[in-house]
């Protein structure tokens, strides 16, 4: 399994010129880099321009934002369509190690029953304070879920497992996806290899000596985070080592919004909103962020 075989496709939207650095590090270790750019302004279009000329990669662009599953869906069509074996998906704002992509692909080789993993995910570190983030695992040690960067998937389990959910737009899509696979009898493994990424706009909070961080998602983020996560819950009841630990979750978010976030109120009207159509079935893309 040769580094070459890989696609990595990264989804943009008004990027810190960052970003730049983050594709140069993964364009060294795969085929090809296809970056999807869901109508960003300002200077990132000559930014995209500079990379196009200097390694090659490809770049899609949407005249707006058309969410992250519609954006992921077109770069992981575009590399199944140029015969790559696999697909590495990234965030903007992560930054990936020396030799990433081998390592990724080593946990692949030496799974035993490999035809059975849909993701190979990636060690999490934030990048602001150096945290280990642990991905969710049920009690028998089975990894869950997985995030979106820095994710492999073999493009086999992409062509039986089907593309992103559009109808989630923004949040949750990864989960989705994963639970997707689960229910399909299929694995997610955790690699080594370390992905830098950042958590966004997370502050710390000290509370009868527990220390906990906040994200301050904007009311809209909370509106289809909301929604989605519902709507989740509803499709997979039966995952029941994902609901729990997922209610839980959920719950928990909305007691850090009512001690530390502000605009909670704002917040806690849009999760309201969501939660009405989550039941309604009311999908896809429903406020502006």
């Amino acid at each position: 399994m040769a580094a070459r075989s890989v696609c990595a496709v990264m989804v943009t939207y008004n990027p810190r010129p960052t970003f730049v650095g983050n594709i140069d590090a993964i364009a060294a270790q795969v085929g090809r880099v296809i970056v999807v750019d869901n109508g960003s302004s300002g200077d990132t279009e000559q930014r995209l321009q500079e990379l196009e000329e200097r390694i090659g990669c490809k770049v899609i662009r949407n005249r707006q934002n058309l969410g992250i599953a519609v954006a992921l869906n077109l770069g992981l069509k575009d590399a199944l369509s140029a015969g790559f074996d696999w697909v590495c998906t990234f965030d903007q704002d992560s930054a990936v190690c020396d030799g990433f992509i081998s390592q990724m692909l080593e946990v692949y080789r030496q799974a035993p029953r490999s035809i059975t993993v849909a993701i190979v995910a990636p060690t999490y570190v934030d990048c602001k304070t150096g945290v280990n983030v642990r991905l969710k695992r049920a009690a028998s040690g089975q990894i869950l879920t997985a995030m979106t960067s820095g994710s492999m998937m073999p493009s086999s389990a992409i062509q039986r497992l089907g593309f992103f959910d559009e109808d989630f737009y923004i949040d949750a899509v990864d989960i989705e996806f994963c639970l997707r696979a689960r229910a399909k009898g299929m694995l997610i493994l955790q690699s080594p290899a370390v992905l830098l990424h950042s958590l966004g706009q997370t502050t710390y909070y000290q509370l009868f000596g527990v220390r906990f961080g906040v994200t301050n998602h904007s009311a809209g983020r909370r509106y289809y985070m909301t929604r989605n996560r519902l709507r989740l819950l509803i499709r997979y009841a039966s995952d029941w080592p994902w609901i729990w630990r997922e209610s839980a979750t959920m719950l928990l978010d909305a007691a850090k919004i009512l001690l530390a976030e502000e605009s909670k109120w704002e917040k806690f009207r849009a999760m309201a909103a969501g939660v009405v159509d989550a039941l309604r079935g009311k999908m896809g893309r429903q406020i502006e962020l």
